[in-house]
């Protein structure tokens, strides 16, 4: 009889034993994946407190800088809460870390929208009055352009277009800048198969075609090269 309650004993400490473990493991794996969200956008905003600079500025649009500077104001007060998060963490005082890292959350998704406003402001105060098939990507980061340009190749395909005009500007003077561009280039022109050339019908302009095939991409080679020679390259 004793050795029966003894074992009952064991078992049902072995088994509150495992369930605290699984708790704790659970509690480390949860803050894990937040320190890698978290340094992910440390990384992202290491140089400057947005994604990446513009494809070209409008800083004379009142509207748009606002939106722009809110959004790094709020990128700002992410990486501070992240920031305090992990020195909470690090003391072990976990619940603040987590309230910290639910308030860099938010100030994250306020980031996210201001930029999306200043997105959708200027490339509609850009874009009045254009042609279906022409689109002005000035002052848009690399990811909102790529989703710009994304969105008018297939409204061109369905409106049976043959071509798309891009106008991103003469002057990309940023390595990193060109280091996303080139991918986000090369990526759409193979999903759509579509052409893409650079200084059509003018300087400053991307032109693609469709239905003629990827063509030839090797004039982001040698923009990539100058860019790394510290040339300037006139688009």
């Amino acid at each position: 009889m004793g050795n029966s309650q003894s074992m009952d004993g064991a078992k049902h400490a072995l088994k509150e034993g495992i369930k605290i473990y699984k708790s704790l493991k659970d509690d480390q794996d949860h803050h894990q994946q937040q320190q890698q969200q978290q340094q992910h956008y440390y990384q992202q905003s290491s140089s400057s407190h947005y994604p990446s600079p513009p494809i070209s500025g409008d800083d004379q649009d009142d509207q748009y800088t606002h939106f722009r500077n809110q959004a790094g104001e709020q990128a700002q007060k992410r990486n501070a809460c992240y920031a305090e998060s992990q020195e909470a963490y690090s003391n072990g005082d976990g619940a603040r870390a987590k309230e910290l890292s639910n308030q860099g959350h938010y100030h994250d998704d306020l980031m996210k929208q201001y930029n999306q406003q200043a997105c959708d402001h200027i490339y509609s105060v850009n874009n009045q009055g254009r042609p279906s098939n022409q689109i002005d990507l000035h002052g848009l980061y690399v990811k909102e352009a790529s989703q710009k340009v994304e969105e008018a190749i297939q409204r061109c395909q369905r409106e049976g277009a043959s071509d798309l005009t891009i106008i991103v500007g003469k002057g990309l003077h940023s390595p990193n800048q060109i280091a996303k561009l080139k991918p986000a280039i090369i990526d759409l022109v193979k999903k759509y198969n579509v052409s893409c050339q650079p200084n059509i019908p003018n300087p400053g302009c991307l032109y693609v075609e469709f239905g003629k095939g990827t063509g030839d991409l090797s004039w982001l080679d040698r923009l990539t090269d100058r860019m790394s020679n510290d040339q300037c390259f006139i688009m």
